[in-house]
């Protein structure tokens, strides 16, 4: 095939849209940073004693300018909720897009690929019916059980030569049951830790999120953050195949290890703090994708902040938007129920889709 030639106008024009590529993606983000801000101002002022966003807003610069039940209100009960919820929805679309990029697949989800349902049995085994056990160390039970879990679906999806999307996702969804029922049995000899408990393990939840949550979990979400952006490169090259990125020098095997390790601290933490919840690490890195691409540099900052602007939202609507719909007072429903209906959905398009939406 013969090459076009390229004119002058025409090089200056592809040049300006190499230059304004970032740009544009660097807008996307900061978009997606106002949007978990608007979410979080909004889940501050939302509640049975609703604020008004310019009173959030003033009492979040100085506590001392509103009413002692405001600032309370805000900085005691919804704020540190708020942001454990930022950062646990941060953990799974970070997580999610890990995955996928292991798997390279729209259906890599921790929920999915039982990363979450194992370290899921595992926080609450030692949490629930470990005597003693210290609830610094749950994540970090957590995390060995999310590893397990995924090491156990890429061993089960293994033939020899390699794994198959199908094969990974039929072993995760056979493990998510196995671990869930397991769960299920230790929640339920753990009926006196509350209804509430045993729903937030079951279908997750934020329930009893304060700021021991948020603190217990911010140093996951930091460090998994971090070296997620420091294996962006090696996953844009991994993106490439098996083939073109051995070619070009890249341990095949052992980036998706280092990937899947990462996904694991990532999606067990959450689920320490939180439960199990579904679909955000499917949904968040699909919509992420779209708006910015496949670079790893670009999309795992965007699922970042999509993430967590997700469930801040997603939280505010099981908390005061769908009570008030069923009319149903003093009642909240599991954040899960939300993620579950918005990404349930997709996930079932996306196995129905004739070809990958990659």
């Amino acid at each position: 095939m013969r090459a076009e030639a390229v004119t002058p106008a025409s090089s200056s024009h592809v040049l300006h849209l190499s230059r304004r590529r970032p740009i544009t993606r660097l807008t996307l983000i900061a978009l997606s940073g106002l949007l978990l801000l608007g979410a979080m101002i909004v889940a501050l002022g939302s509640g049975s004693q609703s604020i008004a966003p310019d009173e959030v807003i003033q009492a979040l610069q100085d506590r001392e300018s509103v009413k002692k039940s405001v600032a309370l209100i805000i900085h005691e009960v919804r704020l540190p909720r708020a942001l454990a919820g930022a950062l646990v929805g941060l953990n799974l679309a970070v997580a999610g897009a890990l995955l996928q990029g292991v798997v390279r697949s729209p259906l890599g989800d921790p929920y999915i690929l039982g990363v979450s349902a194992g370290g899921g049995f595992a926080a609450a085994a030692t949490s629930l019916r470990v005597e003693g056990f210290p609830p610094d160390a749950v994540p970090v039970m957590a995390f060995i059980g999310a590893l397990i879990g995924a090491l156990i679906v890429y061993a089960i999806a293994w033939d020899g030569s390699g794994v198959t999307t199908t094969r990974l996702a039929l072993a995760g969804v056979a493990l998510t049951a196995m671990m869930s029922a397991l769960t299920t049995t230790v929640v339920v000899m753990s009926v006196q830790g509350g209804g509430q408990i045993i729903f937030q393990w079951l279908v997750g939840g934020l329930y009893t999120a304060g700021w021991r949550e948020y603190h217990l979990i911010v140093p996951y979400s930091i460090a998994g953050f971090v070296l997620a952006m420091l294996l962006a490169r090696r996953a844009n090259i991994l993106a490439l195949g098996d083939e073109m990125a051995q070619g070009l020098g890249l341990h095949v095997e052992w980036t998706r290890f280092l990937m899947s390790a990462v996904a694991a601290v990532l999606a067990g933490s959450a689920v320490a703090v939180a439960g199990l919840i579904a679909f955000v690490g499917l949904l968040v890195p699909f919509v992420a994708r779209r708006l910015v691409g496949s670079d790893f540099r670009f999309l795992l900052p965007t699922c970042a902040l999509l993430g967590a602007a997700l469930l801040v939202g997603a939280d505010t609507a099981a908390r005061v938007t769908f009570p008030a719909l069923f009319d149903l007072k003093n009642i909240e429903f599991p954040v899960g129920i939300i993620t579950a209906l918005i990404g349930g959905p997709l996930f079932l398009w996306l196995v129905r889709a004739r070809r990958a939406q990659w």
